[in-house]
């Protein structure tokens, strides 16, 4: 891969437990982490061919990634550390709080950590299948401020069985006592084979929509900037510079099990099994399971699909650089998109129909067909 990837996410799939609406790759971390340290060392070494690419970023997820010692990380962070480096971010769980040193990862060198706190509500948090409790919340959220992190950013989760407006917005109201620099609120999605998703239940769309627009109209009202469908920063330096890498179509770097990269004409992704990762790296092989070469109608659809989720919008312009235009008057008239310049934007309405917008502009494109 060439290094001219902006973002690097280094994926650590250990939990201490598996929620009941996670289908992302992890598993119950391991008595001895040790070869998955290995094996993330050894990728990212070999991805970068020995350089220290200009990273912009550096975006540890998981999983848990604060289940691995702060001192792997401060040797991860380290190996790519430039003066091009400006965010590193690290998502941590209330549940492991007390295992935390967030003093030794704020001298690894992250300046961002992600809180997954979902709710503050015990029977909600029992719901998801959440090991933290809302008190254990709250002060894993002030162990982060007390040690110095001046950037933390909080996930709710809404459109929960049986919950109502108003208990989110209690979630809400609980999350700004912090005074968070960021908010992500998102909607629950059921995923095939995972508990909640086999359930199938979930509120209903008008109730999700219902807290999609209060939760916006009350961070907002408080300051917050809603730049992507789930996103609210407080400032607009607190925009998450990693997670915009993937809405803008940024080249970006992904290591560990089931990691997917993009090199801006191509996407390659990771085998998932962690034996079969650690096994491909200490024979001395890429852990790649495939790639696919993006055509030019790929990439038009993906500029669609992500534009019209955030404030930046679908860049007519670049659409033409892959030889596709856009009449835009159609979207105009919903009233979900406004046009600035050759940049068309949605509204926090339009954002919620980013799907709808992406399919209608779809249909509406010109241009060569690959």
């Amino acid at each position: 891969m060439r290094n001219s990837c902006t973002s690097l996410y280094v994926h650590a799939p250990f939990c201490v437990s598996k929620c009941s609406y996670c289908a992302f790759n992890s598993v119950v971390k391991p008595a001895d982490t040790s070869g998955m340290c290995s094996a993330l060392a050894s990728e990212l070494y070999r991805r970068t061919n020995h350089t220290r690419p200009e990273f912009q970023t550096f975006y540890a997820g998981g999983g848990t990634p604060t289940l691995l010692p702060p001192v792997f990380w401060a040797g991860l962070v380290n190996m790519v550390r430039t003066t091009s480096l400006k965010e590193v971010t690290i998502e941590t769980n209330p549940a492991s709080a007390d295992a935390v040193d967030y003093f030794a990862l704020l001298q690894a060198g992250f300046n961002r950590v992600s809180v997954g706190v979902q709710s503050f509500s015990d029977r909600y948090l029992q719901l998801l299948g959440r090991r933290h409790s809302a008190d254990e919340a709250k002060s894993s959220l002030k162990q982060i401020s007390n040690t110095g992190f001046r950037n933390v950013s909080i996930d709710l989760m809404y459109g929960l069985p049986g919950q109502t407006p108003e208990d989110h917005r209690v979630d809400v109201e609980q999350a700004l006592r912090f005074t968070p620099q960021h908010v992500s609120a998102y909607d629950l999605t059921l995923e095939p084979g995972t508990p909640m998703g086999d359930m199938g239940e979930k509120a209903s769309e008008n109730i999700c929509t219902d807290m999609y627009h209060q939760t916006d109209e009350f961070l907002t009202a408080n300051g917050y900037i809603h730049y992507e469908v789930s996103s609210y920063a407080l400032e607009e330096k607190y925009r998450s510079i990693h997670n915009s890498s993937y809405w803008n179509r940024t080249p970006y770097m992904g290591i560990g099990p089931s990691a997917h990269s993009f090199t801006g004409t191509s996407r390659s992704w990771n085998v998932s099994g962690i034996s079969q990762y650690e096994s491909a790296l200490q024979k001395g092989e890429l852990p790649v399971e495939s790639s696919e070469e993006l055509t030019d109608e790929n990439a038009a659809h993906e500029i669609l699909a992500l534009g019209f989720r955030n404030t930046g919008g679908v860049d007519l312009d670049e659409l033409e650089r892959y030889g596709f235009k856009l009449d835009p008057a159609e979207l105009l008239q919903t009233g979900l998109v406004l046009r600035t310049g050759n940049q068309l934007v949605p509204d926090a309405e339009g954002m919620l129909f980013a799907d709808f917008l992406a399919l209608k502009a779809s249909e509406l494109l010109t241009g060569s067909r690959v």
